[in-house]
């Protein structure tokens, strides 16, 4: 690979075998280097492929104004979080990672506490996010020296759902909202689902899925069983009612709904946790 150009003392820009522009790091690879000059494999540590040229730009220009700690402290973290996840991340948490972090340690040296909206609900619907977030708040005291509040361990278990779903903070957000007032709406009637246990964890992964349909995907028209669709407004009056009113509200609220298929599902699976805790 050929040095294109040197960001800072630690990392670089070059081109890889298909002629895309990269960003290589290594402990190190730009002291006493020049435009042009060859590395070899042995002082790279780490290439960073970024699709989109203006993230890409955006990273670059990053990474002149942070200390290259930061890039490596959160390579360390989502090397762990891959494992954990066990999936693939879109290569923009490069980015979107290492920006918060920088960001949160600027807020913590300017003694500036913000809220993390939602924290319980980030716990509760994305657990294995929330445990990357949790041993990054702990990688960035260990390494760095900053005791951020427990509570970032919330805000950078999203940027992690944002990388699987390859959605933006914005939307994962509402869907996490969407998918805490959902809950919130049928353990009104269930008294059982405000306790917690597996059962309570099950159906908030159902409405969880849900909401990420409602809020991702563009609506669409189908065509249900008509005789299961009677059947089940029929036999199960109660669910069926409630399913309603958490479609109304949806629709008030987020201003997307239900497809008919999804009201028969959902009226099914009140109906099961009903059981479960009647």
């Amino acid at each position: 690979m050929i040095i294109e150009g040197i960001i800072n003392n630690n990392v670089v820009s070059s081109r890889d075998d298909d002629g895309k522009e990269v960003v290589v790091m290594g402990r190190g690879i730009a002291f006493g280097r020049k435009k042009g000059d060859v590395l070899l494999d042995v002082e790279i540590d780490k290439i960073f492929t970024i699709e989109d040229e203006a993230a890409l730009k955006q990273f670059k220009d990053l990474l002149v104004s942070i200390p290259p700690e930061y890039l490596q402290v959160s390579n360390e973290i989502i090397s762990f979080a891959k494992e954990k996840l066990d999936t693939e991340l879109h290569p923009n948490i490069y980015l979107t990672l290492t920006d918060h972090i920088s960001f949160a340690i600027r807020r913590k040296e300017e003694g500036q506490l913000f809220q993390i909206p939602m924290e319980n609900e980030v716990r509760r619907f994305f657990p294995k996010e929330y445990v990357v977030g949790t041993q990054a708040v702990e990688l960035i005291y260990k390494r760095l020296g900053y005791e951020l509040p427990k509570e970032e361990a919330a805000a950078i278990a999203i940027h992690f759902v944002n990388a699987e779903f390859g959605i933006k903070v914005r939307d994962t957000w509402v869907i996490t909202k969407m998918t805490g007032d959902m809950l919130d709406i049928i353990s009104k009637k269930i008294t059982g689902l405000k306790e917690e246990g597996m059962e309570k964890d099950s159906f908030a992964t159902s409405l969880k899925m849900l909401s990420c349909r409602l809020v991702m995907a563009q609506p669409i028209k189908d065509k249900c069983d008509e005789k299961l669709y009677n059947f089940i407004k029929e036999n199960y009056p109660n669910e069926w009612e409630l399913t309603e009113k958490i479609n109304t509200y949806v629709k008030k609220e987020y201003k997307c709904c239900f497809t008919e298929e999804e009201k028969l599902y959902f009226t099914i699976q009140i109906k099961r946790v009903k059981d479960l805790f009647d």
